[in-house]
Order: structure tokens, then C-alpha cells, then sequence
């Protein structure tokens, strides 16, 4: 991922945008009121030519590949690169001892879809242990850590599985993976259903949710 900023010539109106490109995603991420972060995903042996370019070779490519919705994209910052792997840590808890967030599992950077596992882990843990500590247990034992563990595996692995298949599709030029993927595409901007389903599993809305993204205080079982 080619991470930088730049300044575009239209508001973004606080919207995010993704393209799927030849590469993999391209995302322009609102970073203030008049700021985009970039996250472009580039072919591991093309990363040191990116990083090579000039500001205006670097700006041309750019707009090349997310069109003109924004208008120009100016004042382009700094570029870094940082590598894409898929991660997971087969053993999450331990007695005293979670690891959540990144830290337990990193994801291709579609759709942020790495920051809400975050998030929805950071929920549950958090009412796994209110519970735990109400009813007059160790929060810290390793049996309600396992039922964190438990009730988490679902989501994660749905969205691991999820984002690793786009990075691996959205690349390929293989003719029936090509067809496929464009299919895919065209069904969830053309089916309600479909789209409402898609956006379900990847909001976390699918599933048992934990009180704290419902907007719900954390209450002991009895409540």
C-alpha cells in the first residue's frame, strides 16, 4: 500500500471513496475538511517505481486510475509504502490476556474493514467483562476470555475470508474470475437484497452485536 495526501480541487463532502483497480484498491479517505489520505495498492515489484515519481508523474497516475469525481487532485504529500500480509493469530486469549484489534488479525484495506473488527472486538471484550466482573467472577480467568474468543471467530473470519478473496480477484486478469467478479459487481448495485446483504456482514450488522455498537449501555445479566 502507497500511503500519502492530497488536496482535491472539489469538497469531499466527509464521503470516502474505493476504486478497485487493475492493482487492487485505491481508496481516498476524508482526512480534514479539505484533505484526502490515499491508500493505493500497487504490485509489490512496481512499489519502488511509485515511490519514484515525481509530485506531478505521482498526480497524473493518480487521477488516471480515480477519475474525475473530486475534480484535480493537488498538492501531493510524502509517499510511504508499507506491506500488504494477511495475518491472524491462531490463539487469541490466554488467562489474562486478549489480543484484539490488529494486533489479533490485519486485513487487506478494503473498506476499513480492519478498524471495525477493531472496534466490534473492543464491544464484545468490553461486555464479556462487565458481565464477567457483575455476576461476581474473574474477568480475567481464562473461561470468559474463551467465550470472547468464541463469539468473535464468526465475524472475523467472514471478513478476513472477505477482504483476502477481493485482493485476490480484483487483480486477476483470468477470463472466468474476470467475468465472475464482474457479475458479482453489477448484482449487488443492481439487488437491493443483495447489496443490503453485503452490507450487513461487512457493518457487523449480521449476528449477535454487542451492546455497545446497538448504542446500548453495558448492563450485568440480570438487567
Amino acid at each position: 500500500a502507497v500511503v500519502s495526501a492530497v488536496t482535491p480541487e472539489r469538497p469531499h463532502g466527509y464521503t470516502a471513496y474505493e476504486r478497485f483497480t487493475e492493482s487492487g484498491p485505491l481508496a481516498l479517505l476524508p482526512a480534514s475538511a479539505t484533505h484526502c489520505a490515499v491508500v493505493w495498492t500497487v504490485a509489490a515489484a512496481d512499489v519502488e517505481k511509485v515511490l519514484a515519481w515525481d509530485d506531478a508523474t505521482f498526480r497524473a497516475h493518480l487521477e488516471a486510475r480515480f477519475g474525475e469525481r473530486l475534480g484535480a487532485l493537488e498538492r501531493v504529500g510524502r509517499r510511504r509504502a508499507y506491506p500488504l500480509v494477511l495475518t491472524r493469530v491462531p490463539r487469541q486469549v490466554r488467562p489474562r490476556l486478549v489480543v484484539i484489534g490488529n494486533a489479533a488479525h490485519t486485513v487487506h484495506p478494503v473498506a476499513g474493514q480492519g478498524f471495525n473488527l477493531g472496534l466490534r472486538d473492543v464491544a464484545a471484550l468490553a461486555e464479556v467483562l462487565w458481565e464477567c466482573a457483575a455476576a461476581g467472577g474473574d474477568p480475567g480467568a481464562l473461561a470468559p476470555l474463551e467465550r470472547y474468543a468464541a463469539w468473535r471467530a464468526r465475524d472475523n473470519r467472514i471478513i478476513l475470508g472477505f477482504t483476502h478473496t477481493l485482493a485476490r480477484v480484483f487483480p486477476s486478469r483470468f477470463p472466468p474470475v474476470v467475468l465472475a467478479r464482474d457479475l458479482g459487481l453489477i448484482a449487488v448495485d443492481l439487488l437491493p437484497p443483495v447489496k443490503r446483504a453485503l452490507v450487513r456482514i461487512t457493518s457487523g450488522l449480521a449476528g449477535r452485536r454487542p451492546r455497545l455498537t446497538l448504542g446500548r449501555a453495558l448492563q450485568p445479566p440480570s438487567a
